[in-house]
């Protein structure tokens, strides 16, 4: 299970119980993801934090009652988590504009729908003929080019030297983690000629607004290219001296899918994207693995 289905995964949690106090740990926990990543990746997936989507899915599903039933406004109110009248209506003015009672009168029309993100990222078409043999392995729809901020570092233990640049810098950096929608991407340059070689390159990309400069002595920014991926999760890493055997058997069943499907390699970059990293550089939550692709007869 990748990023966008365990979001995804949370979200249907979410709207079987709008109508329910909802802890966001537990919301949390239905990604697989601690509530600080969870916050971060919610947001720059969804483009609300999960505080709003819930706000607003509640205040929608009491609209719909609100118009199709002859039910207490107070009732529905209470229904969706508002203790009071007043606190209800002071919530449907700023976000509808006008009280509960004028929307009614008027039959007037708001609605926040539910999000489906695998609607919003997903290929869908491109889904269904792999869907038996590789259902953990998902066709996106064309990611955009990016504005990062990057550091490479080339010696032995690359990602924990790389990250650990780019974390020191983040943390000194003006940018928000959630609000800025920031997201971690990684991957060998130059990579291992072999297995068994501990000297080797890792850059980081960390995304950034379009309107911020960085003046640093090591991390720098560039706007990388885009394109089409097949993308598939992974989770409960092992590191055994070496890349987790998790990590290469998913490379592995990419390359597989690859061979059957009507796509062919991408001259674009292979990624990794990561949630966070723990104190000691290590994946502590899992990644994500992008595998460039373009069709067969472009």
């Amino acid at each position: 299970m990748n990023y966008y289905e365990r979001i995804q995964k949370s979200i249907h949690y979410i709207e079987n119980r709008l109508d329910q106090s909802l802890d966001l740990k537990q919301v949390s926990k239905e990604a697989y993801m601690s509530i600080a990543n969870f916050y971060r990746l919610f947001f720059s997936l969804v483009g609300h934090t999960v505080k709003e989507y819930i706000r607003l899915r509640r205040m929608s599903n009491a609209v719909t009652e609100i118009k199709t039933k002859d039910e207490k406004i107070i009732n529905i109110a209470m229904k969706y988590g508002f203790s009071n009248h007043a606190s209800f209506t002071k919530s449907f003015k700023q976000i509808i504009g006008v009280n509960p009672t004028t929307f009614r009168d008027r039959n007037m029309e708001w609605s926040f729908d539910q999000i489906n993100l695998l609607d919003q990222y997903y290929d869908i078409s491109e889904n269904v003929e792999s869907l038996d043999e590789y259902p953990d392995i998902k066709v996106l729809k064309e990611i955009q080019p990016m504005k990062v901020a990057y550091y490479c570092f080339y010696g032995k233990h690359p990602e924990y030297q790389a990250f650990k640049v780019m974390n020191t810098w983040l943390k000194n950096s003006q940018l928000d983690i959630e609000k800025d929608r920031i997201r971690i991407f990684g991957f060998n340059n130059p990579s291992p000629e072999c297995i068994t070689d501990e000297v080797y390159g890792y850059e980081v990309w960390i995304t950034i607004p379009e309107y911020l400069n960085i003046t640093d002595s090591k991390v720098k920014t560039k706007t990388v290219q885009g394109g089409l991926y097949a993308v598939c999760g992974v989770k409960n890493l092992v590191f055994n001296g070496g890349e987790s055997k998790v990590i290469t058997d998913a490379w592995r069943r990419l390359w597989s899918w690859l061979k059957v499907s009507k796509y062919k390699y991408g001259s674009h970059q292979w990624l990794e994207e990561h949630l966070k990293f723990d104190d000691l550089c290590i994946p502590s939550e899992g990644m994500d693995l992008y595998l460039p692709i373009e069709l067969e007869n472009v």
